[in-house]
């Protein structure tokens, strides 16, 4: 099992990044990878919207990769 942890900022980090990407991808009309990059960021978002929900000192994401 592993265990990666994201505070609220990283987040945001990890979100202004993709968007970026996304937006360097529509400018060179490659839309498939743009499409990638905003679906990207949307999952990163709602993990982000899940955490504004929980006490600010409880407000890291542990995401957990759990072979079965």
């Amino acid at each position: 099992m592993t265990s990666v942890s994201f505070t609220s900022g990283e987040l945001l980090d990890i979100i202004k990044s993709l968007e970026v990407m996304e937006s360097k991808a529509e400018y060179n009309e490659d839309y498939y990878l743009a499409s990638y990059y905003l679906h990207l960021s949307q999952q990163f978002g709602r993990i982000h919207e899940k955490l504004q929900e929980m006490p600010s000192e409880n407000r890291v994401a542990h995401l957990i990769l759990a072979q079965a």
